[in-house]
């Protein structure tokens, strides 16, 4: 039988056993964790660390409408920005229509870049704004440019919707009556010379417009002057013109502005330092290298600029004449000293011209004995080709609303630009 000190020495044995395994098995754990556990930085670094020893930076995602605005910002991003074009290579920007993919792009992105100055369909401005996490990532680098206006009688146009639309709320507020509005607008056609007198030269100008907006307005405005309607008809009815002209321009036109900048080097540069400036206070640890691309993709656009004079200076004055098949070289032809006598798709790629249009231009084209007509290949050139076989002139298709594919000669910028001067030269010539 076993007495107490027998049983004190045991239990003293057993717990000496189990401490012993405690320690070891601590002592084990510890040195595992000496294995595999990360050693925590100091607070205070002691020295300055190198540039490859930080932690990289989240590459930003930018989205852009413009497949053109994507390829300025893969030069200026040089591999560190993810870059994602709503608009895809040889689409119309005028005529996209954007998925599931691409809203999902636009809600992740850092930055979004539009061109505004009326290139993307109403229902796409609407898209950026409500996908958007942040209204503020969304830039329209159209404003940034100092924009052209369009030719005389699209302005005019756009003029006139606006007046039109304004004097119909001024009737509707009870803030004029409907025949002092009426006086407004034949005042404005006045101003730009499509009204002379209030005699039969009225009905001979808007005869002369056929159905365009001006003729319209005029013949609503004869038939007031005439009695065949009231004053309130006649508001009415120019109201109606007004809704679904600027349906018309909201849905697939331009405002006054030309959103076609691209055309002109030297305002890219302007959107290309902007844009660097935008990514380095998104990213500022990589500041210098977005600088310093934008700098020398500025140079190679330089050398773009200068290189296209070069090639045009053999182009004869007299031959500095454009037809196209869309208006979208206005800034081309300001820099580079051309003029655009006719363009077939004046203010939508997707409203065509009445036949009485076309033989005029195609009579424009004989008369100034013009050379060529460019059509673009984001356009339909069926067209652009009729006008060049009734006028015998050449058909020559650029590159305009977007880049072409690869072994096009025109899948950059750089490459679409000096591919479109080299056939407009020799097209010219």
């Amino acid at each position: 039988m076993m007495t107490s000190n027998h049983i004190l020495s045991a239990a003293r044995t057993a717990i000496f056993a189990l401490a012993v395994v405690l320690t070891a098995a601590l002592a084990a754990c510890a040195d595992d964790r000496a294995k595999t556990t990360v050693r925590t930085p100091q607070v205070e670094p002691t020295a300055a660390v190198s540039e490859e020893s930080e932690p990289a930076a989240r590459d930003l995602l930018v989205v852009t409408t413009l497949n053109i605005v994507a390829d300025w910002m893969e030069n200026i991003g040089g591999g560190h920005i993810e870059v994602f074009s709503l608009v895809p290579v040889g689409a119309d920007p005028h005529a996209f229509q954007p998925g599931a993919r691409d809203v999902a792009k636009v809600a992740d992105a850092d930055l979004v870049l539009s061109v505004g100055l009326g290139l993307e369909e109403s229902w796409l401005r609407e898209l950026l704004q409500n996908a958007a996490r942040d209204p503020s990532t969304i830039v329209e680098v159209g404003e940034i440019i100092d924009p052209i206006e369009f030719g005389a009688t699209h302005a005019e146009d756009v003029e006139l919707l606006e007046e039109l639309s304004h004097a119909a709320l001024e009737v509707e507020e009870g803030e004029i009556g409907p025949e002092e509005a009426l006086d407004e607008i034949r005042e404005l056609l006045e101003a730009v010379g499509e009204v002379e007198d209030h005699g039969d030269e009225n009905e001979e100008e808007g005869e002369d417009h056929g159905e365009e907006l001006v003729g319209m307005v005029m013949e609503v405005l004869n038939d007031f002057g005439e009695g065949h309607i009231g004053a309130g008809e006649a508001i009415e009815a120019l109201e109606a013109l007004s809704a679904e002209g600027e349906e018309e321009h909201e849905g697939h036109g331009h405002g006054i502005h030309d959103p076609h900048f691209w055309f002109d080097p030297i305002r890219v540069k302007l959107v290309v330092d902007d844009i660097a400036e935008r990514l380095s206070a998104l990213d500022p640890a990589r500041r210098d290298t977005y600088v310093a691309n934008a700098s020398s993709y500025g140079a190679e656009l330089d050398d773009l600029h200068t290189w296209t004079q070069e090639q045009l200076a053999g182009v004869p004055k007299a031959k500095r004449l454009l037809v196209t098949s869309h208006d979208s070289l206005g800034y081309f032809a300001n820099l580079y000293e051309f003029e655009v006598i006719g363009v077939i798709l004046s203010i939508t790629t997707e409203v065509e011209p009445s036949p009485e249009d076309l033989a005029d231009l195609v009579e424009e084209v004989r008369e100034y004995q013009v050379p060529a007509v460019f059509g673009e290949t984001t356009v339909s050139d069926r067209l652009a080709q009729a006008v060049a076989t009734e006028s015998g002139a050449e058909f020559v298709r650029l590159y305009s609303g977007s880049l072409g594919g690869d072994g096009s000669g025109a899948s950059t910028y750089i490459g679409m630009v000096r591919t479109n001067v080299e056939r407009i030269a020799e097209a010219l010539n």
